[in-house]
């Protein structure tokens, strides 16, 4: 803990972030044990959070959940301007043309966090979700994202250059992911083949706006279902979605929350 970190606030903070990690229900103890803080000292915390509706208890189960709060005041900040929703619609629009499942998401730390999900006309359905995490590096548009740092940088993001593999195909060194990000920023395009879910594959691209990358988006497709013709069309789709969405963004973007910046 920093010294500009107030222990009571982070500890509200982690335990708001482990029972959201939960959506099944989470009990006193575990919590407890999990972030070793004191029942004694952990159960006004829960209370209050709790009388203010960012948990619900269930006394039958003795079982914390995310509360109606988190949903109210996160939709509140969202719909400000309601970016996500225009978002979804410039993804919709692809999604109907190709019939295959499109993410858009942003950095969260050295992960990707996905922001929009669109499959509703996906003949094959791809198993990450909105609020889900995986390494960057394992992903078509974490890549992508990543890409915005030389390789300096990226060797000082995984200082001990070696990536840990979320599957068999996961890259699995900083000099190959540092390799392969030359061609992302010579190209403008990234890619995965099977590195964060097995049979899945990936072309991407990132989202910026002034020269910032924000964000980046990303088409997933069953490997038997990719061909080099279905690659070029991809492509082409997903460079007039950037310059839509670069475009929303740009109208709104002082309202745009995520800077995505490592260091």
């Amino acid at each position: 803990m920093t010294e500009s970190t107030h222990r009571t606030t982070a500890r509200i903070l982690d335990i708001l972030e482990l029972v959201a990690e939960h959506p099944t229900g989470i009990t006193l103890a575990d919590i407890s044990r999990r972030l070793d803080i004191p029942k004694s000292s952990l159960h006004p915390l829960v209370t209050t959070l709790s009388a203010r509706r960012y948990l619900s208890y269930n006394h039958r189960e003795e079982q914390y959940y995310a509360g109606e709060s988190l949903f109210v005041y996160g939709n509140k900040f969202i719909n400000n301007v309601d970016i996500l929703e225009q978002i979804r619609g410039v993804l919709l629009s692809v999604n109907q043309k190709i019939n295959e499942t499109l993410y858009f998401g942003v950095l969260s730390g050295l992960d990707v966090l996905y922001l929009v999900k669109m499959d509703l006309f996906s003949q094959f359905r791809v198993m990450s979700n909105p609020g889900n995490k995986l390494p960057a590096y394992s992903t078509g548009y974490g890549k992508a994202l990543l890409s915005q740092y030389s390789p300096e940088q990226i060797e000082r993001l995984y200082p001990e250059g070696t990536l840990k593999p979320i599957t068999e195909h996961t890259i699995k060194t900083v000099a190959e992911l540092n390799s392969q990000l030359s061609e992302v920023r010579r190209t403008g395009f990234s890619y995965e083949k099977g590195e964060s879910t097995d049979g899945i594959q990936c072309v991407a691209t990132s989202i910026d706006v002034d020269g910032v990358i924000l964000a980046g988006m990303s088409i997933a497709v069953p490997e038997f279902r990719y061909s080099s013709e279905r690659e070029a069309l991809f492509k082409e789709l997903l460079l007039d979605a950037k310059v839509q969405i670069r475009r929303i963004i740009s109208e709104h973007r002082n309202h745009w929350i995520y800077s995505g910046e490592l260091l």
